[in-house]
């Protein structure tokens, strides 16, 4: 049984000020994931400061997706934009927390929350 595939939609929030990414299936080692990284990277210059990845349908994470997630965040944090995660289920939020990076990361219960938050 195979994992399901890795999809990512872009929502550009203008009113908010944001762009929104609404993760599905599984975040870890496939072709899928490296090209979101690639698109979140080529976005940085363009996109808004504020940036949510909304994880409610992301159904599990592994190594190569902590990497790619811990990637976002630094470059992120180096051109100046903020990064916030939203709709954690419990199982990627124990990951976040075993592979430390949780801390790192501004959590919200949902994106309608991480869009209103001041410091997102």
């Amino acid at each position: 049984m195979s994992d399901p595939e890795f999809r990512c939609e872009k929502v550009e929030m203008s009113e908010a000020g944001a762009v929104v990414y609404r993760m599905h299936g599984v975040l870890g080692d496939s072709q899928h994931c490296y090209d979101f990284l690639e698109d979140f990277l080529d976005c940085l210059e363009t996109c808004p400061d504020r940036i949510v990845f909304n994880m409610a349908d992301l159904e599990n994470m592994y190594s190569a997706g902590i990497g790619i997630l811990a990637n976002c965040f630094t470059k992120a944090r180096s051109s100046k934009k903020t990064l916030a995660v939203c709709c954690v289920a419990p199982v990627i939020h124990r990951t976040l927390t075993i592979t430390g990076v949780e801390p790192m990361l501004k959590e919200y219960a949902s994106e309608e929350e991480a869009l209103a938050a001041s410091d997102t």
